[in-house]
């Protein structure tokens, strides 16, 4: 979701809601150049200007990375580092608490158990995954997939399946999937229509962005990361999903464009409560 989708979505980014005058509000629906399966120390984030961010490289990673000065809050730091598994629950609780509302289970534990579903379902073909931190605090995490790239998790297919079956075992549990699991159809739809993955090496997988991280200059230097690490695989376009609950002005405002859309109002079938969806692609070194 990067994208973000304030319905069941992919955020894919999609999956947030930035505004286009400040890129350190963004979509609650992805890294800086150190191997994602690596256990190294975070880097912590002084106070400098947006073009001294690093994370441009994969075989190294600057001691520190930065964000604007302006985007500091006194005495605090962001820091920056490749996701752990042990990272999962904390993504999925924030997920829950950014878009558990929409879904049928809203207010149930199988909210819990859906958003889980939606983060294992962008995290399975993710090959770089960066988690933000402000004094060890949950602040934002970005999912991003390269054709080509090793997998980040590549036991994510088994997780997923296991919370599909537990979905599975009553009855909100299952309607609520199989609603989860129409969208992924469409979106995959979607793709093929324009034939995307064939244009496009990168996508953005899920981009979320904690209400508490506004402010610090989180989404804007994930964003940056995440550039830098399509520029350093040679990603010449990347795309994410999107919807009409997200204020999809951030994207334009950062050069992608909307290369197709799914009108809500063109498709009753879809049920009263769908969003419009989009699908938005640009080039790293334009978007940044």
């Amino acid at each position: 979701m990067v994208a973000h989708d304030n319905t069941v979505m992919n955020a894919t980014i999609t999956n947030a809601t930035p505004s286009a005058d400040d890129e350190s509000t963004l979509p609650e629906s992805t890294p800086i150049g150190t191997d994602p399966q690596r256990d190294v120390m975070s880097d912590v984030v002084p106070d400098v200007t947006p073009d001294e961010v690093p994370g441009t490289t994969i075989a190294s990673t600057p001691a520190t990375a930065t964000v604007p000065a302006e985007e500091m809050k006194p005495s605090q730091s962001v820091t920056y580092r490749p996701m752990r598994w042990n990272d999962l629950d904390d993504i999925v609780r924030e997920f829950d608490r950014t878009w558990g509302q929409c879904s049928a289970a809203a207010g149930t534990p199988v909210s819990m158990q859906i958003s889980r579903h939606f983060v294992l379902h962008y995290l399975e073909p993710t090959t770089r995954a960066i988690i933000a931190e402000l004094d060890g605090r949950f602040m934002g995490v970005t999912l991003s997939r390269v054709a080509g790239e090793p997998l980040a998790f590549p036991q994510a297919k088994q997780e997923l399946a296991a919370i599909n079956g537990e979905l599975n075992r009553s009855t909100l549990g299952a309607k609520t999937l199989s609603e989860t699991e129409q969208w992924h159809e469409m979106e995959l739809r979607m793709e093929r229509e324009i034939d995307i993955n064939d244009l496009a090496r990168g996508e953005i997988e899920l981009f979320l962005v904690a209400k508490s991280a506004r402010g610090h200059g989180v989404g804007g230097s994930l964003w940056r990361q995440a550039m830098d690490y399509f520029a350093n695989c040679q990603v010449a376009r990347f795309y994410l999903h999107t919807d009409s609950s997200c204020d999809v002005s951030f994207y334009d405002h950062k050069g992608l464009r909307c290369i197709v859309a799914r009108y809500a109002a063109d498709h009753p079938e879809d049920g009263a409560d769908m969003d419009d969806i989009f699908i938005y692609a640009g080039t790293p070194e334009n978007t940044r």
